[in-house]
């Protein structure tokens, strides 16, 4: 009888230090589009823009993984909006919740960091369509990939080349100009 007493005890202090090696490790990304306005939304003709709230198609369990046990401060689908939204209001955009012509939907497909060389390296691949009311005007998948010293460096510098891989898509622009 007082030997399952030791056992739990034995058991338990075996299982602890895996559960806290186990603790999720956060990086604050805080990205702030920094560069300067490449296209000019302020002349948007073909009507209001929304930008909704983006999913996550990825099969993690929260949606703040990077990769592992790392996570981001926020859900990765809010800061790929978020990303996003800094970049056509830095060009003039004028974004709506209602009253719409246009809305921007995005699912982050994958988000994918490797060690080379010392660096971190992050892709981000997020699909996204454009509707024109129930219209698909346009529909594809926006990428970036960058490296960086550190994780947060790497993540910003990936959310730049995935914000640019939309922002001066052709196809894009003449949908929304």
């Amino acid at each position: 009888m007082k030997a399952m007493p030791l056992y739990c005890v034995i058991l338990a202090m075996l299982v602890m230090p895996v559960s806290s090696s186990l603790a999720a490790e956060e990086v604050r990304v805080a990205y702030e589009y920094k560069q300067n306005p490449q296209v000019d939304f302020s002349k948007a003709t073909k009507g209001p823009l929304k930008i909704s709230k983006f999913t996550d198609a990825r099969t993690v369990g929260d949606s703040r993984t990077l990769f592992g046990t790392t996570i981001a401060e926020q859900p990765v689908p809010d800061i790929v909006s978020d990303a996003l939204i800094q970049a056509v209001t830095a060009g003039g955009a004028t974004l709506v919740e209602e009253g719409q012509n246009l809305t921007l939907d995005g699912e982050v497909t994958e988000v994918s960091v490797a060690e080379k060389e010392g660096a971190h390296e992050v892709t981000i691949r997020t699909h996204i369509t454009l509707r024109r009311g129930t219209q698909t005007a346009f529909d594809t998948v926006i990428f970036g990939r960058s490296s960086g010293a550190s994780l947060d460096e790497a993540m910003r510098a990936t959310l730049d080349k995935l914000v640019n891989s939309l922002i001066l898509d052709d196809y894009f622009l003449m949908e929304v100009l």
